[in-house]
Parts: C-alpha cells; sequence; structure tokens
C-alpha cells in the first residue's frame, strides 16, 4: 500500500513539473510574423526587439508586443482655409512604413500610438501653413504643385522619427456650399454675357448684310424688280426719279 502511494505521489509529482515545464515552453516562446517586429518589454521596460521568425522569452517577466513594419495606408479628411478665407475640404492619402531598425525608438517615443500622436497632427499643421498660402482659385490650377509641398514639408518634419514616407497626395477636395453656389451664379453670369455678346454680334453682321444688300440695289435692279412684281396696270403716282412706285392703286 505504501509503495502504491509514494509511487502515485512521484508520478504527480513527475507530471506537475512536467506542465510546469510545458508551461515554461510555451510562455517561454513566440513567433513574429513577416511584416512584424517584436519590442520586448522586460517588467514593463523596453529591453530590445524581436525579429520575424521563432523567438524565446522570460516567460512571466518578458512581454512582446509586435509592431507592423508594412506599409500602411493612411486617409486623413480635413478643412482648411485658403489665403481669402475660402474653406476646402481636403482629402490625402499617406503612404508610410516603420523603419524596422528604429522600432524600439519609436515605441519607446509613442508606443502604439505613432498615428495619433505624430502622424495626423503634423500632417494637419503641414497642410494648414501650405494652402494657406493660395487662394481658392489659385489652389484648384495649382492642386499638384500643393500636394508635393506638402508632402515634402511632411517628410522634412518626421526626418527623425523613425517614419519612411512613400507619398503624400492630394486625392480629393470639395469647397463649402456658399462658395459653390457663387461659382455656379458666375458660371451662369458668363453665359449670358457670351450669349449676349453672340446676339449683338449677330444683330450688326445682319445690319451691315442690309446696308450692303441696299447698296448694291440701282435704279436698274429697282426697275427690273418692279417689272417682275407688275400686273400689267400703270401706276398712279411715280417717283422723282422716273421710277415708278411699285405700289399701284
Amino acid at each position: 500500500m505504501d509503495f502504491q502511494v509514494k509511487s502515485g505521489l512521484k508520478f504527480g509529482t513527475v507530471l506537475f513539473l512536467a506542465l510546469v515545464a510545458a508551461g515554461i515552453v510555451v510562455n517561454g516562446a513566440t513567433v513574429i510574423d513577416t511584416g512584424e517586429t517584436g519590442v520586448v518589454l522586460r517588467l514593463g521596460k523596453y529591453s530590445g526587439t524581436m525579429q520575424e521568425g521563432f523567438n524565446v522569452k522570460l516567460p512571466v517577466v518578458d512581454q512582446v508586443v509586435k509592431m507592423n513594419i508594412r506599409e500602411t495606408n493612411s486617409h486623413v479628411t480635413t478643412e482648411v482655409s485658403s489665403k481669402d478665407m475660402q474653406t476646402i475640404k481636403l482629402d490625402l492619402n499617406l503612404i508610410y512604413s516603420l523603419n524596422p531598425e528604429e522600432v524600439g525608438q519609436i515605441y519607446k517615443k509613442y508606443k502604439t500610438q505613432i498615428e495619433q500622436i505624430l502622424i495626423t497632427p503634423t500632417l494637419l499643421e503641414v497642410i494648414n501653413s501650405i494652402v494657406a498660402n493660395y487662394d481658392i482659385a489659385e489652389f484648384v490650377s495649382h492642386r499638384s504643385e500643393i500636394s508635393k509641398k506638402i508632402e515634402n514639408e511632411f517628410k522634412n518634419r518626421v526626418a527623425d522619427s523613425g517614419l519612411l514616407v512613400r507619398s503624400v497626395s492630394i486625392t480629393g477636395h470639395d469647397f463649402d456650399d456658399k462658395f459653390n453656389a457663387s461659382i455656379t451664379r458666375k458660371k451662369i453670369a458668363q453665359q449670358d454675357a457670351e450669349k449676349a455678346k453672340y446676339d449683338l454680334e449677330r444683330v450688326k453682321l445682319e445690319a451691315e448684310a442690309q446696308k450692303v444688300k441696299a447698296n448694291t440695289l440701282t435704279p436698274l435692279i429697282l426697275q427690273e424688280k418692279f417689272l417682275d412684281k407688275w400686273d400689267g396696270k400703270m401706276p398712279q403716282y411715280y417717283s422723282g426719279n422716273g421710277l415708278p412706285f411699285l405700289t399701284v392703286k
């Protein structure tokens, strides 16, 4: 009986130790996916980074935060004021990634909130400062130039942050309702002015044509026209130049 009890206790101990060891192995291993870097926090303090693949950590002591280092598309929608104080609604697209070699420093500064803390506020500040140099008409005609200026300035602002900026581009814009209404009224006024100008030119041309036609109606031609219409009756009155009037009694 004692032998069985001892054997049972020994087996239980071995099983317990095996489970503890398995737990240690499981908790001491981590896998980093392709396109990610692992930030190791040892007792809450930054300790280093892990590359993609199988990695070993200290159970309980180490925590691994996975950071995405793939290219990311970030869409920003905002309203800005032009130089002539018109409101412009802008849609922008930002493509960026994190420098794998600087992920640790990025985490120490921004944790996992680099968009909220760095990217969005900086981009909005750059947009406002650049668009404010153009009135609304210039914005429309120089949109590509403005987009490039925003990209270059944003890259300069985040150059030492570990952020790799591929592109920043304006993908759409719109104006407030009042300005859109004024643009519509302006287009209608331009169309009306062009129509009035066309009508005036038409009237002038017709008048000139009538003048030319009148100048070409010589007495001989008038007499021929009269003869074409004459019904054979003699007119009651004559004109002073010897030609009969076309109106007969």
